[in-house]
């Protein structure tokens, strides 16, 4: 699906209001995957987002062809590539720095004080049971024993988001042919 937007419908607009209308692109139509496949379990591969990586390098490893880029994108329901794919090393850093100032900032400074429910660990047969947690105030968090509390600095809470940004679906190869036929009646026919 190299040539992704000319499934897109287009439109005539007036640009200079001088009565010509000039045929645009309307790349303002979004679609949705009709199928169920996006939900259904030996579908998809888990991967985690490497340094280096980009939509279209995952899209060249996994279906030939950096054109698929689009493919990565929406099954992973990623709407704006720059904001919602996971920063690295200086990228991270100079992020950082925008948002907080500087990096010794953002560690020195607390984002929330939460309780410990239960650590993450792995029973005998293999099932995981992820850490959890509560927030509490600043009050409660002083009266809880050292084991049962921890501190989130502003740095750790963005290092968390960014890493859940790093953990994506790949969809099966053998569903591309579909899932691109489903785009492509979508964008042409609006259905």
């Amino acid at each position: 699906m190299s040539n992704y937007f000319s499934y897109f419908p287009t439109t005539e607009h007036d640009l200079t209001n001088n009565g010509q209308k000039v045929k645009l692109t309307n790349i303002l139509r979004r679609f949705k995957v009709k199928s169920d496949v996006k939900g259904r379990i030996g579908v998809y591969h888990d991967y985690e987002i490497q340094a280096g990586d980009r939509p279209d390098t995952i899209a060249e490893k996994y279906y030939g062809s950096p054109a698929y880029a689009w493919v990565v994108l929406h099954f992973n329901d990623i709407i704006d590539p720059v904001f919602e794919w996971p920063l690295f090393d200086i990228d991270f850093s100079n992020y950082m720095k925008g948002k907080y100032g500087s990096v010794p900032s953002a560690q020195a400074t607390v984002h929330e004080y939460r309780q410990i429910l239960n650590e993450a660990k792995v029973l005998n047969n293999g099932t995981r049971i992820p850490k959890r947690w509560a927030v509490v105030d600043l009050t409660t968090y002083s009266l809880l024993p050292e084991e049962s509390r921890e501190l989130i600095s502003k740095y750790d809470y963005e290092i968390e988001k960014n890493d859940v940004k790093r953990k994506v679906k790949i969809m099966d190869k053998k569903y591309l042919l579909q899932i691109q036929e489903e785009v492509k009646d979508i964008l042409r026919n609006g259905i």
